[in-house]
């Protein structure tokens, strides 16, 4: 998956409309591919840890 797509993901996750879009898109712009990678990940774990519940 691209770092584009996982941005996209990321900006319209549960996640980011808790913590506020604004701020998480600005996180992305200053951070590189690793750390979108890792907090995608991150993302997915919590939606799958949600849904189990």
């Amino acid at each position: 998956m691209s770092i584009d797509r996982m941005k996209q993901d990321i900006l319209n996750s549960p996640m980011a409309e808790a913590r506020g879009v604004e701020r998480i898109k600005q996180m992305l712009e200053r951070h590189d591919a690793t750390f979108i990678e890792k907090m995608y990940e991150l993302m997915v774990d919590d939606e799958a840890v949600a849904i189990m519940e």
